[in-house]
């Protein structure tokens, strides 16, 4: 009996255990297949406005900033908290042991207020300066954000650049490719040299090196392309876009670049940062200027005290406090009435400190102030004097590059023609496969070259839009208005 008893506790632990290990491999089996088809399935296909979306949610630089707009919301309630009176609860128990006289206790409840009158103006500074501060990184992350988006555009750009560029490089290839096929059927007939083949298979391995390195060069962008996104360098990712379709390629018409200049100087957050910290500095100075200016505060006391808890002699004070500063010295003064033990105690009280040369910092305050105050207002010039630099050199390489657009047009124009009549002549049999492979890669350099005059002046548009402060597409509309779009 005890046998079949172990037996079948030994068939019972044997069948859970194969059912174990059965479940753990299916389950297994079942969490690499959906693996899999995650891996084969979540390639990230992204536009440009997908892009620029995914770029804003995962930049900590633009989270940075926006957390410091919360930092200086805080600072201006911080300020604003100043014109308040304080308010103060205090409580003090005493006992004191004495020799040949009665020991004492003493218990104390105090609420004290204190209100500043006077204080030469500083919190009227400090308040601006931190509603000035919070205009200024407001402007950072609106500032931040434009770069951000002009960058990943001209990523963006670049990536469809060096796609189409691999995909002419392909095309010229297959027809290589081709022109090789017939060179060596006809050596084979007799009617090539081995020469001419050598010539064509030279050409070929020239077009797959060009191939390469484009494709070398779009794979080393799609990584920093990754990295601008913030996303794993493994993560499969697609760029879903077209220059002709997706981009309007307008004509760099007639521009008056003194326009623009003045829509730049309305709109640009630069100038308005400029300014603002201009005015920073001069409040900063002023605040350091006026040090001199004394600090006047009037203060109110209640109180409860007696010798047992809890306490019920009233009591209360008003009193006066100056405090300043002059030639690096300080200085304090007040006066104080009190009332104790239910008015059956009045006491006056006067105080006066002054200490020799504790403030000499004062002198460097000013100084670095001035000089700070100066450096801002330079800077706020230049700041005018540089993004009309900025706009009408970007006006002048829009026009270059439209300019380059065309020329590069009408020599993909002529290639187009002079292949056509390349390869008539060949299957006459007047030209060479070499002649006409030559060609067939000129015409594809000649494509290539108009790809990236597209591609420049689409990043000279771009960065004329950002130069304006301008939203995207402003310039479609500008000339739209002026009737010069085609």
């Amino acid at each position: 009996m005890k046998v079949r008893r172990r037996f079948y506790y030994m068939f019972v632990i044997r069948l859970f255990y194969a059912f174990s290990v059965l479940l753990f491999y299916t389950a297994a089996g079942a969490a690499m297949g959906d693996r899999e088809r995650r891996s084969n399935g979540d390639t990230l296909i992204l536009g440009l406005n997908e892009s620029v979306a995914i770029a804003v949610k995962n930049s900590f630089d633009l989270q940075e900033i926006r957390a410091r707009e919360g930092i200086y919301d805080l600072s201006i309630a911080e300020s604003l908290r100043e014109y308040f009176p304080s308010l103060t609860f205090s409580y003090m128990q005493t006992d004191e042991v004495k020799r040949r006289e009665s020991d004492s206790r003493m218990s104390r409840l105090t609420a004290e207020t204190e209100l500043v009158i006077y204080d030469g103006g500083r919190r009227g500074l400090n308040y601006d300066m931190s509603k000035l501060n919070a205009l200024l990184a407001r402007n950072d992350y609106r500032i931040a954000l434009s770069r951000l988006v002009v960058s990943i555009r001209e990523q963006y750009l670049n990536l469809l650049r060096l796609k189409e560029t691999v995909d002419i490089y392909n095309r010229t290839l297959d027809r290589a490719q081709m022109q090789l096929k017939f060179i060596n059927k006809e050596y084979e007939l007799g009617d090539a040299t081995r020469l001419a083949v050598m010539e064509i298979e030279a050409k070929v391995k020239e077009v797959e090196l060009n191939l390469k390195e484009a494709g070398d060069s779009y794979e080393t962008a799609m990584m920093q392309y990754r990295l601008a996104l913030r996303l794993n360098r493994h993560r499969p990712l697609t760029i879903d876009g077209d220059i002709d379709r997706d981009f309007s390629i307008i004509p760099a018409g007639e521009i008056d670049p003194e326009e623009l200049i003045a829509k730049a100087v309305r709109k640009r957050k630069e100038i308005e940062s400029s300014i603002v910290s201009a005015e920073i500095s001069r409040k900063n100075h002023e605040l350091n200027r006026s040090y001199y200016l004394p600090n006047v505060s009037l203060g109110f006391n209640y109180s409860l005290s007696d010798e047992d808890f809890p306490p019920r002699g009233k009591g209360w004070g008003v009193n006066l406090k100056v405090t300043s500063r002059l030639f690096g010295n300080s200085f304090s003064g007040g006066g104080g009435y009190n009332e104790d033990g239910n008015g059956n105690s009045r006491a006056l009280s006067r105080n006066g400190s002054v200490n020799i040369l504790n403030d000499m910092p004062y002198r460097r305050g000013i100084a670095e102030s001035r000089i700070e105050m100066a450096r801002a207002d330079d800077e706020k010039v230049m700041a005018r004097e540089g993004i009309s630099l900025e706009v009408a050199s970007s006006c002048t390489v829009m026009k270059n590059s439209w300019d380059m657009i065309e020329i590069s047009g009408r020599r993909l124009e002529l290639y187009d023609s002079l292949l056509e009549i390349e390869r008539l002549k060949a299957d006459m049999g007047e030209s060479r496969r070499y002649d006409l492979l030559e060609k067939e890669i000129e015409r594809g350099e000649a494509a290539v070259a108009l790809l990236n005059s597209k591609i420049r002046y689409l990043m000279a548009v771009s960065a004329l839009e950002i130069a304006i402060g301008a939203d995207v597409d402003f310039l479609r509309n500008y000339f739209r208005d002026r009737g010069e779009e085609r």
